[in-house]
């Protein structure tokens, strides 16, 4: 077997070389010479900024927390979960030190700062998956079979598995990739694309650390219109400080001679290096497609009644993107037919509001899409009533064009004619009635 390492520029197996890709990114003006030597890499130059951080956290934390399940669909696709199967245990506990919160953080992290994520999966006797694990970006690269072109991973070290075996091959690892714009086994982050922005973005947080460390600049001066001596000023100074230091916050100092205190304020050029740090947060956001109300801590444009609106047009991109991504590879990686998949539950993100929850379940049921044991459920899992499982309409829904059939004419009974001797026979019965009476 003759092997290619897609991530060396060298090949042992195959004759001449394989390029290097080209990871772009930029390497900082404080970084040494030697920065190669320990460690850095230029796609994580401002890997370490705040909005940086935001952004991946908000993926990794949102997905984190959905509910994930295995189902099946019938043919009409109504989804119903699997309890008890392989993938549902490992959904709900994925190896036996971690949680499925704790995994797929971890497993969101790799994926959005490196543009890759590597997950080893261990099977049992029955050759199914028992457990994933996650395996580090630094020591994971695939590597291509140059005679049957068949993929292999060289897996880094999990101190959690032991020592394990050193060519995995790719029905074994679950592989999450971002965009592969160079090979398309090599995802690169979006940080790529943000790569001077990030830049910008830590070198004016480093100026600013700085220049407050240092306190370049007073907080006001003292003017007047007067000439002073070196000694006067001197005095001056030294009455002021004194003066300050009596003050209680909101004191009045007093000044005589014309003296003036002018606080010192933000200059335009502060102006201008402010508004340069907030685009720079802007190209951060927009490159992961995040909503920047959602990473911004003063909730700029962000109120109690469009925090579902943002949700939603979240999902619409990128935290939609990721689901489904996340959804196809787990059911490439189990083999699922195409009856069955992986969900992981978005309509919690859509349900913040509680009068607009119950509103929106309370037309659900009445439009007769819902039982009230379902919206009951979904509700806050609250318990089934009786007849609850049924779906309701109101009796005046009919289709389009329904047109009622025309009622049957009522049959009125009627009383046969009596024959001459059947009168007769009343007759002579009502006269002997009455000689009895």
């Amino acid at each position: 077997m003759k092997l290619r390492n897609l991530f060396s520029r060298k090949t042992k197996s195959v004759t001449g070389s394989y390029p290097l890709p080209i990871t772009g990114g930029s390497i900082p003006a404080d970084w040494n010479l030697g920065w190669w030597q320990e460690g850095k890499d230029p796609l994580q130059s401002g890997g370490a900024t705040a909005i940086v951080q935001a952004c991946t956290d908000a993926y990794a934390h949102t997905v984190a927390t959905l509910h994930a399940y295995h189902y099946s669909a019938d043919a009409n696709g109504t989804k119903t979960p699997i309890e008890g199967s392989g993938l549902a245990r490992i959904l709900h506990r994925p190896n036996v030190y971690q949680t499925s919160t704790d995994f797929r953080l971890n497993m969101l992290k790799a994926l959005y700062l490196k543009g890759n994520a590597y997950v080893v999966g261990l099977r049992n006797g029955r050759n199914e998956f028992d457990s994933i694990h996650l395996l580090p970006n630094a020591g994971t690269m695939p590597y291509i079979d140059a005679e049957t072109q068949s993929v292999f991973y060289a897996v880094g070290d999990n101190p959690m598995l032991g020592k394990i075996e050193t060519m995995i091959p790719a029905r074994d690892i679950m592989h999450l990739r971002m965009y592969c714009p160079r090979h398309p086994l090599i995802g690169v982050s979006p940080l790529e694309n943000a790569a001077l922005s990030m830049s910008a973005n830590a070198s004016i947080s480093a100026h600013q650390a700085n220049f407050f460390s240092n306190m370049s600049r007073p907080s006001g001066v003292l003017s007047t219109d007067q000439k002073l001596t070196a000694d006067q000023m001197l005095q001056l100074r030294g009455a002021w400080e004194s003066q300050a230091k009596r003050m209680e916050s909101g004191g009045i100092p007093i000044l005589s001679s014309g003296i003036k205190w002018e606080a010192m304020s933000l200059t335009s050029v502060d102006s201008e290096i402010i508004q340069a740090f907030n685009m720079t947060i802007n190209d951060v956001a927009r490159a992961f497609r995040v909503p920047l109300p959602l990473v911004q801590q003063h909730d700029q444009g962000s109120t109690y009644n469009n925090v579902e609106q943002l949700y939603s047009q979240w999902l619409s991109g990128g935290l939609g993107f990721i689901v489904e991504h996340l959804e196809q590879n787990f059911n490439h990686f189990f083999g699922l037919p195409k009856n069955q998949g992986t969900e992981f539950d978005t309509n919690s993100l859509l349900r913040s509001d509680f009068q607009a929850k119950v509103e929106g379940y309370t037309k659900l049921v009445q439009g007769g899409v819902m039982t009230p044991d379902e919206a009951r459920n979904r509700m806050d899992s609250l318990k089934p009533v009786p007849h609850g499982d049924k779906v309701y309409m109101q009796q005046q829904m009919v289709e389009l064009g329904y047109e009622p059939p025309e009622p049957e004419p009522v049959q009125v009974p009627v009383e046969p004619e009596m024959d001459e001797d059947e009168k007769v026979m009343l007759e002579t019965m009502a006269i002997q009635k009455e000689l009895a009476a």
